[in-house]
């Protein structure tokens, strides 16, 4: 994404990895990966969250800037000893 290229209105699991990756928020992810994150509590879409998800053909889809803000501001760091990330 340059500058003058718009975001995308909606991401979904295949294309938010990508567009992660090249904004520089995460070293390296893959759609599978952006699967497993989801299923965190605190995954700001679902059923029983304040965001939904859409529906594009069969997948799901996501509002881009909530889907970057929450990688800008996390996912939390899991493990022993790794101080939670800050901005």
């Amino acid at each position: 994404m340059t500058s003058s290229t718009p975001l995308p209105p909606v991401v979904t699991f295949t294309t938010g990895a990508p567009l992660l990756m090249e904004l520089g928020l995460v070293e390296s992810i893959t759609p599978d990966g952006l699967r497993y994150i989801s299923r965190r509590r605190d995954w700001p879409f679902g059923p029983d969250k304040k965001h939904q998800y859409g529906h594009l053909g069969n997948a799901k889809t996501m509002d881009t800037e909530v889907f970057l803000e929450y990688f800008r501001t996390g996912p939390p760091r899991g493990g022993r000893g790794r101080p939670p990330r800050r901005s």
